[in-house]
């Protein structure tokens, strides 16, 4: 999960329709695409809640407050309508067989980790399996948000593995052991934590950019011993 910290004005079509459809319903909306497009791009193409590779037509409209009421919602039905119609109230995830992300949260309410603040990056690290861990005052909260996700499962480790394996085989090809560095890798964690430009002018992150991100630092921390 990595910070959104570049938001878009949402789309034209979601105000208008908003403000000139009474009793207006997300069931009936028309511009979903639309909105898909914005959050895909401020997103990077990556998924908000697992960082795996998306795009706009292999992705879904999640609401960080349920489009429906969960039991243990403080919100009472008419609010959870007018939020599933609000732009901040949403994220671009991706499209799986509810093992993980928005599938397998269902309409449970989130506790802590949210990608539209700050914190949600902070409030993690990681394993050199891939497995996400919760840090700070937190830990029970993050922990339950991270099994409500689905975050460690089986799927995600092994394609965070993968992703930084690819990234790490094409570092080793292009520099010698001689010129690794701390230096280096602290400088290849910044360049995973930006978008990139890539093919179609299109700015995206690589996929599950924070963890190659963490492994850099990581190994800045402790390549010494690692070689």
């Amino acid at each position: 999960m990595r910070f959104i910290n570049e938001r878009n004005r949402e789309p034209r079509e979601l105000s208008e329709y908003r403000d000139t459809t009474p009793d207006a319903t997300y069931e009936d909306l028309r511009c979903k695409e639309q909105i898909r497009q914005s959050l895909v791009n401020e997103q990077g193409y990556i998924c908000a809640y697992c960082m795996g590779k998306i795009d706009v037509n292999d992705s879904t409209i999640e609401h960080y407050i349920s489009q429906k009421r969960h039991k243990d919602s403080p919100y009472s039905d008419e609010e959870h309508r007018k939020q599933s119609l609000l732009y901040s109230n949403m994220y671009g995830v991706c499209i799986n067989n509810a093992e993980h992300c928005d599938k397998k949260r269902g309409n449970i309410p989130i506790n802590i980790l949210d990608p539209h603040h700050y914190s949600c990056e902070k409030l993690i690290t990681y394993k050199l399996d891939g497995e996400i861990i919760p840090v700070g005052k937190d830990k029970e909260r993050v922990q339950k948000d991270i099994d409500l996700f689905g975050l460690n499962c089986k799927r995600l480790k092994d394609g965070r593995v993968a992703a930084k394996d690819e990234v790490w085989g094409r570092f080793q090809t292009d520099f010698e052991k001689e010129a690794w560095s701390k230096k280096l890798f602290l400088e290849k964690a910044d360049y995973y934590r930006n978008k990139q430009r890539r093919r179609g002018g299109k700015y995206k992150f690589h996929a599950y950019c924070n963890f190659i991100a963490w492994y850099f630092s990581y190994y800045a921390d402790n390549y010494k011993s690692m070689i």
